[in-house]
């Protein structure tokens, strides 16, 4: 049977989805095989070991440079194999497929796709026919039709979470996460979810749901055998079903028993989804605040959701005994510092117990992009999220410096309850790397909500780095 080599960058960049794809394959008795890079001493020995027919690399938005040489990497030590990108920068940039070391480029969804081209490499045939396929043929962009979006994830095998396992700091780690689902209902102006929706139109069901009891399956599956203290569900939208919601507590709070964390949104958050939520055992839920200030909200992120609705929300989870995480971003097209100090207020009405805060990116192929181009904000010829770890915003409307020194100091802000004047001014007059110490904060925050030991958390990171560098974190495509 071919055999199939999964070539990622970090640890940080654990993929759900390729676990989904590996357990595919397996299932079809090719065997499967996952090295990371940046834990082998001589990666292209490692390949070279392996002998590998087909060589999958993800490629994921502001990780296309690793990737690419990644794919060099795999088609020097391996000449022969067949190289295949995936992932959300390949779905969205089938021109990949000119790159010399990249033999094809999968779009979407990639379960099918990389089956049909391990059969076709087993029989000798032509893998080139399989579809959701763009390739290079004559000089010109040959591209696959779409196949539809698989319908039913309860037929899919179990996940092979071995691929990840087979490293110690990721099977010792007992946070783990899990995925139940794919797609999302909204419209956000900077996710993918909107493009790739209109991507696979009339391709079948975009959101999806594994059934309560395969989620719980899933759970207990990984339970069994390695440590899990506390487990995190990657799903965008966790409550979207009150219905899937209400059986799976039931399931999980008999069966599993671990304190869990999920997302969801403001509008998805009512009585009856917080309820179901609580009985299951979950401990932390985070919803989407973005900014303080309505109409940008509103007009520039896609977010049609009024503070008071997030109040409403951000109430129904703490009364309900659930630590609260919200989601903000800092340095959107025309935001402002004093809109910053809205938010930073927002957060202190809501007593939020954990922060997620990050700088404006514009994402390649989202219509945040488009916006920021439109309205002057990127520069022509920019990449939007060339770099994820860049401490700076990527677009610019003039107060680069003090909305930089408002996201180090937006958890301080909030926690410790600083005159928001004081802000104002440490925003305006402090050196940025000065304040660069401040980033611990969220260190000793992730620490909190995932519940990790300090040597547990040290014995990861010494590994993976940098949690910045973290790419990989769209559930659907690998």
């Amino acid at each position: 049977m071919a055999r199939v080599l999964v070539l990622q960058d970090s640890g940080i960049n654990e993929s759900l989805a390729l676990c989904e794809l590996a357990a595919v394959l397996g299932q079809d008795g090719h065997p499967v095989h996952l090295i990371l890079g940046d834990e082998e001493r001589d990666p292209r020995r490692a390949i070279r070991r392996y002998d590998p027919d087909l060589v999958v690399v993800p490629c994921p938005v502001a990780g296309h440079e690793r990737a690419l040489a990644d794919a060099a990497l795999a088609k020097e030590a391996s000449p022969d194999a067949v190289v295949l990108f995936g992932g959300t920068h390949a779905t969205f940039t089938p021109e990949l497929a000119f790159e010399p070391a990249v033999d094809a480029v999968c779009i979407g969804e990639a379960e099918g796709a990389v089956l049909d081209v391990a059969r076709a490499i087993d029989a000798s045939r032509d893998w080139r026919q399989a579809d959701n396929l763009v390739f290079v043929e004559g000089g010109e962009l040959v591209r696959n039709p779409l196949r539809p979006l698989v319908p039913d994830l309860d037929a899919l095998p179990m996940p092979d979470r071995a691929l990840y396992f087979r490293y110690d700091f990721i099977a010792r780690l007992p946070w783990k996460k899990f995925a139940t689902g794919r797609g999302c209902v909204h419209d956000c102006s900077f996710c993918w979810n909107t493009a790739l929706r209109e991507m696979t139109e009339g391709s079948g069901t975009f959101v999806r749901r594994k059934s309560p009891q395969r989620a719980v399956d899933e759970v207990l599956a990984v339970q069994a055998s390695h440590p899990l203290r506390r487990v995190h569900f990657s799903d965008d939208l966790f409550t979207v079903h009150p219905g899937w919601l209400e059986e799976f507590a039931e399931l999980y709070r008999d069966r599993v028993r671990v304190p869990f964390t999920c997302n969801t949104s403001v509008p998805l958050t009512t009585g009856r989804t917080v309820d179901a939520l609580a009985r299951a055992g979950c401990c932390g839920v985070a919803i989407g605040v973005e900014t303080g200030n309505e109409d940008l909200r509103a007009r520039i992120l896609g977010k049609r959701v009024t503070d008071d609705a997030i109040r409403q929300a951000g109430a129904l989870i703490k009364d309900r005994g659930m630590e609260l995480m919200t989601y903000n971003m800092i340095g959107a097209p025309g935001e402002r510092p004093d809109d910053v100090l809205q938010t930073i207020r927002l957060n202190r009405e809501l007593g939020v117990d954990t922060l997620r805060v990050n700088l404006a990116i514009p994402l390649a192929h989202t219509s945040f992009e488009e916006t920021a181009f439109s309205l002057g904000f990127l520069p022509d010829g920019a990449q939007g999220a060339a770099d994820l770890r860049a401490a700076e915003l990527q677009v610019d409307g003039g107060d680069r410096r003090a909305l930089v020194n408002l996201y180090l100091l937006f958890r301080p802000a909030i926690h410790r309850g600083l005159p928001l004047g004081l802000v104002r001014r440490l925003a305006q007059r402090s050196p940025t790397a000065l304040l660069q110490v401040l980033r611990l904060w969220g260190v000793h925050e992730e620490k909190r909500i995932t519940d990790l030991r300090w040597v547990e958390g040290l014995r990861y990171f010494r590994h993976v780095g940098d949690p910045r560098r973290r790419t990989a974190n769209y559930v659907t495509l690998i």
